[in-house]
């Protein structure tokens, strides 16, 4: 009998082989790919400049990257695949990830109430959303605000976190490193929006409330890679 043949390394692998050679492992070449990503967001929100463009510029990027870095297969393993998705799955996923965010919301407001300290008063800050309001009516600041954060980012950042680090991570430790590592970063590279701020003295941190909104995002990162596991698929975990 003939010998099996050597399954091929495109097949095999997350990486394509000229990524493999570059980056090295898929963990580490999944954490360099972060790094770009949050240097690019803390870049934006801490440059004398506007540059919100760039926003949009590492969104795009995200798309992307699974065609430009990984394998036909490695595609199919970080989840970008239909298969485990019912219409149940999407549902059930969507509910529990407006749950979260009512949480989250609900905490920041009890903690906190309309203080710096409240992560929600970070965000509406930083999005003006109060000049904003004397500009649209309601419905054009749920088009300009919402809609992107519900249908552009959460493509872009399940495919980093509960796609590539965690198929990445599960492959080098195994799933509940993967878990934990996914999770924690998706809390850490929030600290853009809440926790570290600038003023004419330099930079600060808001140490409390930052650290519980890290904490929060990273239980949150959590229910998404629950979601994401349970289906087999990336698409649950974006729906919620």
């Amino acid at each position: 009998m003939d010998p099996q043949p050597a399954p091929n390394s495109t097949q095999s692998n997350l990486l394509k082989p000229f990524w493999s050679s570059l980056l090295g492992p898929p963990w580490l070449a999944s954490l360099l790919i972060l790094a770009i990503i949050a240097a690019i967001r803390f870049f934006v929100m801490f440059s004398p400049w506007p540059l919100q463009e760039l926003f949009f510029v590492q969104t795009v990027f995200l798309w992307a990257s699974p065609f430009l870095f990984l394998t036909y297969a490695g595609r199919r393993k970080i989840g970008l695949a239909d298969s485990g998705v019912t219409p149940l799955s999407i549902l059930l996923s969507g509910v529990v990830g407006a749950a979260s965010g009512v949480i989250f919301f609900a905490l920041g407001m009890a903690l906190y109430g309309h203080s710096p300290d409240n992560w929600c008063i970070s965000i509406r800050n930083y999005l003006h959303f109060n000049e904003m309001r004397g500009l649209f009516p309601p419905l054009g600041l749920f088009a300009i605000y919402a809609l992107p954060a519900m249908f552009l980012n959460p493509i872009a950042e399940e495919i980093l976190f509960r796609g590539f680090i965690q198929q990445a991570f599960t492959r080098r430790f195994n799933s509940a490193v993967a878990v934990a590592v996914n999770s924690l970063l998706f809390g850490l590279i929030y600290l853009y929006l809440h926790g570290i701020w600038q003023d004419d003295r330099g930079f600060h941190i808001r140490l409390a409330s930052a650290a519980l909104a890290v904490f929060l995002m990273a239980c949150i990162g959590c229910v998404f890679t629950i979601c994401r596991i349970l289906s087999g698929s990336l698409w649950p975990a974006i729906a919620a």
